[in-house]
């Protein structure tokens, strides 16, 4: 009886192991990736392999290895325009093909498609001043490994929207004697 007892527990620990190696990576993949890929590791967790693999190869001198450089960089890249980077998100694309992407921006739908050095990428998404509705859009897709700027949405903005919006001036001080 205890026999029966000890290869049933052997056989459900080495199940449960197996579960565990199996979908781990896709669990680490779908906690550092963007929101709009976490589904794909989700419903094929062996992609979790292909992410853990890639993330052990990357290279040691990359310029972007964090979110808080990335934002940096976006902040940089996009200072003193109409453009305010707000959160940046890390994409898991296919090695050596293009990525191919879809945003809207002020009611209209753009396509595009960059081609990174690496597998990884950052998605900028932020605010753009100049357009009505002011609600966060792809703003940049920054290269992981060497910091390039692949996407920048000012090259799909009309010139009208590139500026930024005056600030109002604040109010003068009255004067000593109260008089304007």
């Amino acid at each position: 009886m205890i026999r029966f007892r000890s290869k049933k527990l052997l056989v459900v620990a080495l199940v449960l192991a197996a579960l565990v190696v199996f979908l781990l990576p896709a669990f680490v993949a779908f906690r550092y990736t963007a929101s709009s890929q976490r589904g794909d590791f989700v419903r094929h967790p062996w992609r979790g392999w292909s992410f853990a693999f890639a993330a052990l190869a990357v290279p040691g001198d990359a310029q972007l290895k964090t979110s808080g450089m990335a934002l940096r960089k976006a902040d940089w890249v996009f200072k003193n325009t109409a453009i305010d980077p707000r959160e940046v998100q890390l994409l898991f694309v296919p090695a050596g093909r293009p990525y191919r992407f879809t945003h809207s921006i002020d009611g209209r739908v753009v396509t595009g498609s960059v081609v990174p050095s690496y597998r990884f990428i950052w998605q900028v998404e932020g605010v753009i001043d100049t357009i009505s509705d002011r609600s966060a859009a792809l703003v940049a897709l920054l290269d992981y490994d060497t910091g390039r700027v692949l996407y920048d949405v000012r090259d799909d903005l009309p010139p009208s929207q590139l500026t930024p919006e005056p600030t109002s001036s604040p109010l003068p001080e009255p004067s000593p004697s109260g008089t304007p």
